[in-house]
């Protein structure tokens, strides 16, 4: 099966451009990368990529290998922004910016919104703790391959809130103040997030929509009920 991703490297203005670079991969096919003018297209054709979601992993992983690789030759930031997976038979998927998971198959934001909106931006505004835990949150939204890193700090900044209350470096006061449990937090989240985190990619856990899906929904219901601890709901 043949998969063509499509996206666009940022900053978008940098006007990137690079010639073909392909990959032969043994007994499994090929990877084609190039780029034009910043938009970037990776050709997928490996026996091994068995849909069009592994496809737009696989295809992120060799894009953000070339680029890194160019952003280092160059001393400058890239990343890259894949937007749509085509199949072989020409059927197009876009990816939107909104994960949905769970067996009703949810969104993680809230509605109505704007009250959830005002209470967070009061409080990231005064809460350095809480500003960062909501950058690295949004952050794993959108990085499939350090998810659990950005989910796990997001929790481990706003366990810091409390200690930086506190003086007490433990995990027992954010658990008391919310209701959190260090084993799902465990579990669910910093099992994955300790190999990538100390850069030993050989023990990396690997994940699935699924099990992203949950690293995001509890990371996303602890700055909740920070936010509640700190801002009550009227």
């Amino acid at each position: 099966m043949r998969y063509i991703a499509t996206g666009r490297i940022h900053p978008e203005r940098a006007d990137i451009s690079f010639n073909r670079i392909e990959w032969k991969i043994p007994e499994q096919g090929r990877v084609i990368a190039q780029c034009n003018s910043s938009q970037v297209t990776i050709t997928i054709e490996l026996t091994s990529v068995d849909g069009w979601i592994t496809a737009y992993i696989v295809a992120e992983q060799f894009a953000s290998m070339v680029v890194s690789a160019l952003g280092f030759s160059l001393g400058s930031g890239y990343s890259v922004e894949l937007i749509q997976i085509t199949e072989d038979d020409g059927t197009p998927h876009v990816f939107g910016v909104r994960p949905k998971g769970g067996e009703s198959n949810q969104t993680l934001g809230f509605d109505p919104h704007n009250p959830i909106f005002n209470r967070t931006f009061q409080l990231a505004n005064r809460d350095v703790f809480f500003r960062l835990a909501l950058r690295d949150f949004i952050r794993a939204i959108n990085d499939t391959t350090d998810c659990a890193t950005y989910c796990y700090r997001s929790i481990e900044s706003i366990k810091s809130a409390f200690v930086f209350e506190t003086g007490k470096e433990r995990w027992a006061d954010m658990h008391a103040a919310l209701g959190t449990d260090r084993e799902i937090i465990d579990s669910t989240v910093k099992n994955y997030a300790d190999p990538i985190r100390h850069g030993n990619w050989v023990k990396v856990k690997e994940t699935n929509s699924a099990t992203r899906w949950k690293m995001l929904l509890l990371t996303r219901n602890i700055l909740l009920k920070y936010l509640d601890h700190k801002i009550p709901r009227t």
